[in-house]
């Protein structure tokens, strides 16, 4: 965070008021037993310089070894923070004692931005059961078999796409996230490849992964500061925030906004997420009913589909591509069990994922070897709490570090190396590790779209591995050029852009493309 040399005074009542919190704290919360272990802290500053600013999930990883605890205790200006490094706190904390722990930290900087309504990030209380509820219905397991043929059109009609101009396959994945999630959400199509859609949510994802970690910056510790002018007090976090909140709100609004009218005069005939629940809310006011949802509610809910879904499906498809260049033997392996599974007279679908065991550990394994959140999105306790002998204040951030439990040597030999062989049972020569835990978050507070967002990416990833070589690209005396594996730094992180080529598997494989596109249209 960078502060401008006339913010003296700005600053100096941020450490005030972190010396009155502070103060307070160990008047009225204090307590016989001992908090978890954590680094030295620094006066007043406690452990803001300390934490670092990119990727802490490998420090917090680090500190956790270092101090032989799965529970790591740190403040920011006073402010408790406490990390869980191992899936079993989780569950005892986030899970077994949810009631404590299923409360969010106020996220200033992203309500700043314009998520204020949005699942992933209200507070504990009557909203957030309602969002939850609207989501839960529509996202289990079972109700997301409803949206396979949109997924498996849009898988198809994206490698097509993919083959005819190779240059392109990062965006025209991206494409595919987009226009899955906005079918199921609102009901959208998406035609043209630079759909102006498409940019809206490159727009917006980028704007919130710039947003750090939630509820780590300065603003969410003392949300006063929201309001202070730039030219008194600027912070880069802050003035990122408000530049951002056009992107978000344009992402809410624009698709409500062209199905609205049709889904009101009933002239809608594309199924989808807000005109079941628009059109439930336009009867009950009809009839003169109560409405549960408000519009404001609804159009949050959507929102959210469009945002998170189709951002979680295109990372983690990302992540795993990185990987297939990096390893081609993993590759070939997945290929061929396509190849004996579907033959080459057509192409694959959801009936044959039971039936690939390799590409759900190609799909596990992606998200064990770099959860896209990280450290997730903080809870925060209601009230003190006790555990395994050590004390956890009331209004702590409370953060589940995905990245250390998918990479405890506890659990996972050579945690570092990308390997889907790890989970291959006991009983078949395998090492039977288990499946990641941690990647959609715990307790009431799991991601409810991770059912549609690993779908997505079994139906892709398979469509193109039956249809294209993904390689590794060559410089100009034929010497492969292997991407850097480098990750951007927040919220969702993403591998640095990188590339590949893809071509295709045989005259046969763009063929059956050829002809599934041109069935569908």
């Amino acid at each position: 965070m960078a502060f401008i040399p006339n913010t003296k005074f700005a600053f100096a009542v941020v450490v005030w008021l972190a010396v009155g919190i502070r103060l307070y704290q160990k008047l009225y919360t204090g307590s016989k037993l001992p908090l978890p272990p954590g680094p030295p802290r620094e006066p007043v500053l406690g452990h803001l310089r300390i934490i670092p600013q990119s990727h802490p999930e490998y420090q917090y990883t680090e500190w956790g070894k270092e101090y032989k605890s799965d529970v790591l205790y740190f403040d920011i200006l006073g402010r408790p923070i406490v990390v869980l490094n191992s899936v079993e706190a989780c569950h005892d904390l986030l899970d077994k004692r949810g009631s404590n722990y299923n409360d969010r930290p106020r996220f200033v900087l992203f309500e700043v931005m314009g998520w204020g309504i949005t699942l992933t990030f209200l507070r504990w209380g009557k909203t957030f059961k309602l969002h939850r509820k609207l989501m839960q219905a529509s996202f289990t397991q079972s109700a997301c078999k409803a949206y396979r043929p949109i997924q498996e059109q849009e898988a198809r009609q994206a490698a097509k796409h993919i083959l005819a101009s190779p240059e392109d396959w990062d965006s025209l994945l991206r494409k595919f996230s987009t226009a899955v999630v906005l079918r199921i959400g609102f009901g959208l199509g998406i035609t043209q490849r630079h759909d102006p859609y498409i940019q809206m949510a490159i727009d917006a994802e980028e704007a919130t992964g710039k947003g750090g970690v939630p509820g780590a910056s300065v603003v969410d510790f003392f949300p006063m500061l929201r309001y202070l002018p730039g030219w008194l007090f600027r912070l880069g976090a802050l003035e990122h925030a408000r530049s951002s909140k056009v992107y978000i709100q344009k992402l809410h609004d624009a698709p409500w906004n062209a199905t609205e009218p049709a889904i009101r005069s009933g002239h809608a005939t594309l199924p989808s997420f807000m005109r079941t629940h628009l059109e439930r809310y336009v009867n009950n006011e009809k009839h003169q009913k109560v409405n549960e949802a408000t519009i404001a509610d609804i159009k949050g809910a959507a929102g959210a589909i469009s945002i998170a879904g189709g951002n979680t499906t295109w990372s983690t498809l990302m992540v795993c591509i990185l990987n297939l260049v990096l390893h081609p033997a993993i590759q070939k392996k997945a290929q061929e069990q396509i190849d004996s599974v579907v033959g080459t007279d057509r192409l694959p679908s959801f009936e044959d994922r039971e039936k690939m065991p390799y590409i759900e550990y190609i799909i596990q394994e992606t998200t064990r070897w770099y959860p896209l959140s990280p450290l997730g999105v903080p809870h925060a306790t209601l009230e003190d709490d006790m555990y395994k002998g050590m004390f956890i204040p009331k209004g702590s951030v409370v953060f589940a570090n995905a990245y250390a439990m998918t990479h405890d040597e506890r659990v996972y030999r050579h945690p570092d190396v990308f390997d889907p062989d790890r989970y291959v049972p006991e009983d078949q020569g395998g090492r039977g590790e288990p499946f990641p835990e941690g990647p959609f978050g715990f307790g009431r507070r799991v991601c409810p779209g991770q059912w549609l967002a690993t779908a997505g990416v079994y139906i892709m990833l398979t469509t193109l591995l039956a249809t294209t070589d993904i390689c590794c690209p060559k410089d100009d005396q034929g010497k492969e050029l292997p991407p850097k594996v480098m990750f951007t730094n927040g919220l969702s992180n993403v591998p640095e852009p990188f590339e590949c080529v893809m071509k295709p598997r045989s005259a046969i494989a763009a063929q059956l493309l050829e002809v599934a596109v041109e069935t569908m249209s």
